[in-house]
């Protein structure tokens, strides 16, 4: 049946038809000059029609977001806002440091190097690699950071101007000699026959000297200690009554003065004593590292000494450990601030930070969308039976392009409004990115409410009003020289009565003594 809105479409679209064939096809004569309608043929066909109705709907971009920094520092770059980030791209830049929009679904979590464990995320890291030209050929990602992991991220790093893995650092060479160390005692250990208590000892010493060392005033202290101290026996000798200098100084009347000038040295370093003190005296990552693993060693050596342990495992521990350290200090490191992942690419919406601007981390910079599109309409609640998740729906752009769809959500709570009850329906556009970028754009939603297969059909001005009622379509059973037909109605041509059915995109269903391929009479 045919929805009143197609009914009545249909009926204008045929009494005009009709109108202008019947008026059109008259010889008549106007002030001289003679006009006749143009006609022409079209052949009957036969397949698939489908019925469908028309709705309003708006086109939007999906998954908006804010962006935010994973660095703390001086926003010093932003894209222009309406920008398509495509992976690769930079996203912003904080302290002149970039982050690259990836292709992943994994959000990066933790920092990796040759050490790591294996996991899907090495493995989405090493395909975004590959997918920005960064590997060889043949190169297959996987789920473990090995050297050729290690690579690729250098030229990466290079090439955005990122901070590389150059040379090893003062903290990770501490470690590295500091088990260097600890092997070569295990292994005298070893030979000797176990541990003795000068070792166990010699361990105390370099802990009591290694938190000495960390500890140490700076210059400016000491320099001051020093000239306290000097100072202060140079008072002594000076108040010894059985000082020859002490006479000589005295009978020449500067011994007074001089004490004077000592005492003044003494307060004014010990002022300069009390300002510098502590400035030095913290303890920083290298020195922690070092008391840390003196502390580890003379543990492990009082611990040998008094109950016995298994050295040769020890030992084994001791070189694996050896080797992440060294694994470690040479590769290069991949920081969860240096990139971005996100399925698709991105687009800058409004700025909530600008260039210049201080930022911490997870500070807000700027609005996000994806590159996806969706198509969001209303559906009369009496019509919910008409659509199917995973159904495909034309949609009609401003363009007047049409693009498919697929149905991706139906609420299931109606919305009731003045103009009646509705479900809201979401549309996944397909293709998207062949498509120009809109949001909030109005379009046409066309969803097939019937469809009638293996069906004969014609163009809808094909159509001729009965004076009895019904329909009929005007049959020409000549072969034209062209397409231009210049018969003469009711001779050359037969009108067969047909029944009419589905009705859209300007064709209709009809049912009658007709076959496939038979010329019909149209309007040019």
């Amino acid at each position: 049946m045919l929805s009143r809105k197609n009914l009545i479409a249909l009926l204008i679209l045929i009494f005009t038809g009709a109108s202008f064939y019947y008026f059109g096809s008259q010889k008549t004569t106007s002030q001289g000059s003679e006009k006749t309608l143009e006609l022409t043929t079209v052949k009957i066909s036969k397949g698939d029609l489908s019925k469908k109705e028309e709705y309003s709907g708006t086109l939007s971009q999906v998954d908006k977001s804010i962006l935010n920094s994973s660095i703390t520092g001086v926003i010093t770059y932003l894209p222009e806002e309406g920008t398509i980030i495509n992976f690769g791209q930079v996203l912003y830049a904080v302290d002149n440091k970039p982050v690259i929009l990836l292709q992943g679904s994994i959000p990066f979590y933790r920092t990796l190097d040759l050490n790591s464990d294996d996991g899907p995320d090495i493995k989405q890291i090493e395909e975004a690699l590959v997918n920005l030209g960064y590997s060889d050929d043949g190169f297959t990602p996987d789920e473990n950071f090995d050297e050729t992991t290690s690579q690729m991220l250098n030229n990466l790093y290079i090439d955005y101007g990122i901070e590389t893995k150059s040379e090893i650092t003062p903290t990770e060479q501490v470690a590295i000699n500091a088990k260097k160390e600890e092997i070569e005692a295990i292994e005298e250990t070893i030979a000797s026959g176990g541990v003795t208590l000068a070792q166990v000892n010699d361990k105390k010493k370099k802990l009591d000297e290694a938190n000495e060392a960390a500890t140490e005033e700076n210059s400016a202290w000491k320099a001051a200690d020093a000239s306290i101290e000097a100072s202060e026996q140079s008072l002594s000798l000076l108040r010894d009554e059985t000082n020859p200098e002490t006479k000589e100084k005295k009978a020449a009347g500067t011994l007074d003065a001089e004490i004077e000038d000592l005492e003044q040295s003494i307060e004014k370093q010990k002022r300069i004593k009390a300002l510098e003190e502590g400035k030095e005296s913290g303890i920083d990552a290298t020195e922690a590292l070092a008391i840390e693993t003196a502390q580890k060693a003379y543990d492990d050596a009082l611990e040998a000494y008094n109950e016995g342990v298994d050295e040769k495992a020890e030992l084994e521990k001791a070189k694996e450990e050896l080797q992440d350290l060294e694994l470690a200090a040479k590769s290069e490191t991949f920081s969860p601030t240096n990139a971005y992942a996100s399925d698709t690419e991105l687009i800058v919406g409004t700025y909530i930070n600008k260039v210049g601007g201080a930022i911490t981390i997870n500070g807000q910079i700027y609005n996000t969308s994806s590159t996806g599109v969706e198509v969001l309409f209303w559906l009369p609640a009496a019509d919910q039976d008409t659509v199917t998740l995973g159904e495909e729906v034309e949609v009609e752009l401003p363009t007047d392009e049409r693009v498919n769809t697929v149905i991706k959500f139906i609420d299931q709570v109606v919305t009731e409004t003045q103009a009646g009850n509705f479900i809201q329906v979401k549309l996944d556009v397909l293709n998207s990115a062949e498509i120009d970028v809109y949001d909030q754009a109005p379009v046409k939603v066309f969803v097939v409410t019937e469809v009638s297969e293996d069906v004969l059909y014609v163009p809808v001005n094909a159509l001729l009003a009965l004076a009895e009622g019904g329909y009929a379509v005007e049959i020409y059973n000549g072969d034209p020289e062209d397409q231009i037909f210049k018969g003469e109605s009711g001779i050359e041509t037969t009108y067969v009565g047909v029944e009419i059915g589905v009705f859209t995109d300007g064709f209709v269903e009809i049912v009658g003594n007709i076959k496939e391929g038979q010329l019909v009479v149209v309007p040019r």
